[in-house]
């Protein structure tokens, strides 16, 4: 007892919440620690792995105090030596950073909201004699250079730092933003962080000294020889193949992961995954064990995929996984660089739609030849390409989350579908999809959309340039390498409302922030140029791109390549010499619009769109405004009244049940429609709109989606 008495003084095990882990002092970090390395995955991983966890306690008719109760989730242990009592992370640093910019994120988002949590910035960083001490700071004060601007909201120079490491901080920052799912960041917001801070926890591992940490470090991760899922399946197939067979096996398997590999570390099990899903899977039970341990569920299916069968496990990996793995691999490489023909899956890497690749996996047979990979490939990706820019410009969320079972249960539909058949099926796809482009005459820049915006500029201002043959490319507006100018979004108003004294000042903001009143120009434009007045910036726009020119009419001159992309198409192209009021963003506008049709035209991608097919609506939780509106509860046409800071805002329930705002803009939620005419990024709808009842008085419409289970009280309300 006397042994164990001294381990307990050397080895300290304690299970703590996010909320405790991040209330002490902070963790140091030794400077022979690795960078902040994670990648977009990684972080997309770590954010689908919570918000979905999260997702299955929620409910609208939870409060608060109910968070107590949700489920909670382990992140993992960490591995930490105290010294001056300070305690340095051994290892956990890149899930604990992650966490901290979840953190610094959420902190951002819920800003101004009148139920926000409070006690963000505590977890976040401490004061120091006026200096801010992150909770996981480092000896050599490069993450300040990150997160100082993060915590701010304020710009960050990527293109001139040097740190990879900051840069990395910057652009998983920027992942965690795109990625977290949209619905969370309404009325749910505040039940995530509670859940986030009390719910989720590690296990901090202390030892006395960094020797032993290192030890337990070593032995933890090496002499431990943890077997991974892969590890596991390669060994099960291995087992069921004839002897004779064995070592063909084990090469090609280990050839197949050793390429997914080069390209990408963790492309090994993603394809595992996905290839799974895609072809074996029976439904959305099968996809969730597939995700937590793909070995274990292949030993439970074997006998269903034919592995029982010596035969039948050899040609699972000689034949199958061989020709799957060697497609996945041409995949990824186009996720990774513009690829002609495969230049959708490009664009839906870019916004993060990795359901694409079970999607494309699915429709693969053995055999198929380059061309008609490449053709299968293109009408997924292009299908989704469609989606997703519809989605943007609606408000509408595009996440993993929000789509894998819907996805997931196309796969299974277009297994080995023929490429004739394909473009028929997704074509009907298409046309089922309930988002268009006529929501782009009111789109503007929100707070919680601007990288929809950066996207859609850019994804236009290409397709111009490729129109027109002058050399560029989208991944020359959206890439940002060291020493290079990244492009961000241009106002052609500048934030001054003396150049616009005729618009009220309410009217301007709105009409400085609409869809047709931007453009995209690299940084050093914005800094420089930003705040002049539009006759000052005109004669500078000539020497950018084709869509930032065409202000100018010296564009039309000399320009034929431009004059005949204009008459082909009948685009409503316009130069502005002499001013840009708010006729000229109106015409504008439908410019955008007009351009979005032709560069998202599903006939480009060959997809066969019928002119007519069975709408199917997006499935929301069964109390959204939409069931709300179809029970009567509440009717169409109905004013909607928020107050602010002592400003009124109006908007109106459509007959599609959505909220239309004074700026004309609809929206379908209640949420992303108060935090529009608020200028934040996320709000509660639910208890900012007021409806009239039939007295006269103002109820919260949250009041008629609680009382929507009683039907009486309803009526009441509303009875004339």
């Amino acid at each position: 007892m006397k042994g164990v008495g001294i381990m307990r003084d050397q080895i300290v095990s304690t299970t703590m919440t996010i909320r405790t882990t991040f209330s002490g002092q902070g963790y140091g970090l030794d400077s022979y620690q690795r960078e902040y390395a994670w990648t977009e995955k990684q972080v997309e991983d770590l954010v689908n792995d919570l918000t979905s966890r999260f997702s299955r306690e929620w409910s609208p008719k939870h409060e608060l105090p109910d968070v107590a109760s949700y489920a909670p989730y382990f992140l993992g242990p960490v591995i930490t030596s105290s010294r001056g009592g300070i305690p340095y992370l051994i290892d956990g640093q890149q899930r604990l950073t992650t966490v901290m910019l979840l953190l610094i994120w959420l902190r951002r988002t819920q800003e101004g909201r009148d139920d926000a949590v409070s006690g963000l910035d505590s977890l976040i960083y401490s004061d120091q004699f006026g200096k801010k001490k992150f909770a996981i700071d480092d000896d050599r004060s490069e993450r300040a250079r990150s997160l100082l601007p993060l915590l701010n909201g304020l710009d960050f120079d990527e293109a001139s730092e040097q740190s990879s490491s900051v840069r990395n901080l910057w652009n998983r920052f920027a992942d965690i933003e795109r990625l977290f799912p949209e619905d969370l960041r309404d009325e749910e917001l505040p039940f995530f962080i509670y859940w986030l801070l009390d719910r989720v926890a590690i296990v901090d591992i202390s030892a006395k000294d960094s020797s032993l940490a290192l030890e337990i470090f070593e032995t933890m991760n090496d002499r431990g020889l943890r077997l991974t899922s892969l590890d596991m399946l390669k060994s099960f197939l291995l087992g069921k193949v004839a002897v004779a067979d064995r070592d063909d096996v084990n090469k090609v398997w280990r050839r197949r992961l050793t390429d997914l590999a080069d390209i990408d570390t963790g492309a090994n099990s993603a394809f595992l995954k996905a290839w799974l899903r895609a072809k074996y899977s029976s439904g959305s039970e099968d996809d969730t064990s597939i995700g937590s341990a793909f070995d274990k569920w292949v030993r439970n299916a074997s006998a269903r995929m034919d592995l029982d069968r010596p035969a039948g496990a050899r040609d699972f990996v000689l034949r199958d996984m061989d020709y799957m793995a060697g497609r996945y691999c041409e995949l990824l490489s186009a996720t990774q660089e513009l690829r002609t023909g495969l230049e959708p899956v490009f664009y839906n890497a870019f916004n993060s739609v990795t359901l694409q690749m079970p999607l494309i996996l699915a429709t693969l047979s053995v055999g198929d030849d380059d061309a008609t990979f490449r053709r299968k490939a293109r009408l997924v990706a292009g299908y989704l390409d469609v989606f997703v820019a519809r989605s943007m410009v609606n408000a509408h969320d595009f996440r993993y989350r929000s789509l894998e079972h819907r996805l997931f249960a196309l796969a299974r539909e277009i297994r080995g579908m023929d490429a004739d058949a394909l473009s028929l099926r997704l074509g009907e796809e298409v046309a089922a999809i309930t988002d268009s482009f006529d929501a782009v005459s009111t789109f503007a820049l929100r707070s919680r959309n601007r990288t929809y915006v950066k996207y859609l500029l850019s994804r236009m201002a290409a397709w111009i340039d490729a129109e027109c043959q002058t050399g560029y490319t989208f991944a020359d507006y959206t890439r940002s390498a060291k020493g290079q100018q990244p492009f961000e979004i241009e106002h052609i108003w500048a934030d001054k409302h003396a150049y616009q004294p005729d618009v009220p000042r309410r009217r301007f903001s709105d009409l400085r922030n609409r869809f047709g009143a931007l453009l995209l120009l690299p940084k050093d434009f914005n800094a420089s140029f930003g705040d002049k007045p539009y006759a000052a910036k005109l004669p500078l726009y000539m020497g950018h791109h084709l869509l930032a020119r065409s202000l100018h009419p010296d564009c039309y001159a000399n320009n034929p390549n431009f004059l005949r992309l204009i008459d082909r198409h009948q685009l409503p192209f316009q130069a502005f010499p002499d001013a840009f009021d708010a006729e000229a963003i109106e015409h504008r506008q439908a410019l955008y619009r007009s351009l979005c049709e032709l560069v998202w035209d599903p006939a480009q991608y060959g997809l066969v769109v019928p002119t007519s097919a069975p709408q199917s609506a997006r499935a929301r939780f069964s109390r959204s405004l939409r069931r709300l509106v179809e029970a009567g509860h509440v009717p169409v046409g109905s004013q909607l009244t928020g107050t602010y800071g002592g400003t009124e805002y109006k908007a109106e329930v459509t007959s599609e049940a959505k909220i239309r705002v004074e700026t004309g803009e609809e929206f379908e939620a209640v949420s992303p429609a108060a935090a529009a005419v608020l200028g934040k990024p996320s709000w509660n709808g639910w208890t900012f709109w007021h409806l009239a009842a039939a007295d006269g008085s103002l109820v919260l419409l949250d009041h008629f989606r609680q009382a929507a289970t009683e039907p009486e009280s309803v009526s009441a309300d509303l009875a004339a």
